[in-house]
């Protein structure tokens, strides 16, 4: 008994270190802060996996596991970094919603969500910690999305909502199978070079990644 009581404290633990990563998200305007902070998030997140590996035995996690640190903690850093520099873009600049408000507004975010998966009796203790975290990251990425400017801050608060529905698929099936893991990296890889693509041919025809620029261009 003791020995559950540990794991599910490591779980929480992990899970709430990539509440707070989010929660970091929405109060950082530095470009290599945000990506750093989607590092670690990262990294949490092949922890909690390589963790669920060691306590379930199943040999695909620990893959899982290893596949994630390595893309998502490594690959695509790598290649967003690539892309700033590229694109010469610093930090984020007067978002459309201030850091105090949009801080107040990613904590009422969290506790709608803890409020409500509460009353989700059907749910184990694991399985409700795992599925708050996760849709707490969620909406507080697409939070970001909609009220910051650079579409480089967009596909990372983008990264972020991946990974916040990759925790949640997580924690409900206890272990996603391997080939839909595999897809789901594969597609995540390829949408993030496309993405950079798109940025960098932006950046060369407008002059700027800045979307509210875009928004009034006429042609």
């Amino acid at each position: 008994m003791k020995e559950w009581i540990e794991i599910f404290s490591v779980f929480d633990y992990i899970s709430i270190g990539m509440l707070l990563g989010a929660v970091a998200l929405v109060s950082l305007t530095r470009i290599e802060s945000l990506i750093r902070a989607y590092v670690g998030n990262s990294w949490l997140l092949a922890g909690l996996m390589g963790v669920s590996a060691v306590i379930l035995g199943e040999p695909h996690l620990y893959a899982a596991s290893l596949l994630t640190a390595i893309t998502k903690g490594a690959l695509i850093p790598l290649f967003l970094r690539r892309v700033v520099r590229r694109l010469e873009v610093t930090r984020e600049i007067e978002p459309f919603v201030s850091t105090p408000m949009s801080l107040i507004i990613s904590f009422v975010l969290v506790g709608i969500v803890y409020s409500s998966i509460s009353r989700a009796v059907f749910l184990t203790g694991m399985a409700e910690t795992l599925l708050k975290v996760a849709i707490s990251i969620t909406l507080i990425s697409l939070f970001v999305m909609i009220s910051r400017r650079k579409a480089v801050t967009q596909v990372i608060a983008l990264l972020f909502m991946e990974n916040g529905l990759f925790l949640a698929g997580f924690g409900l099936t206890k272990g996603m199978p391997a080939l839909i893991e595999l897809g789901v990296l594969f597609d995540l890889l390829m949408g993030i070079i496309i993405l950079g693509v798109f940025a960098v041919q932006i950046k060369k025809t407008f002059v700027s990644v800045d979307l509210d620029r875009l928004t009034t261009l006429k042609g």
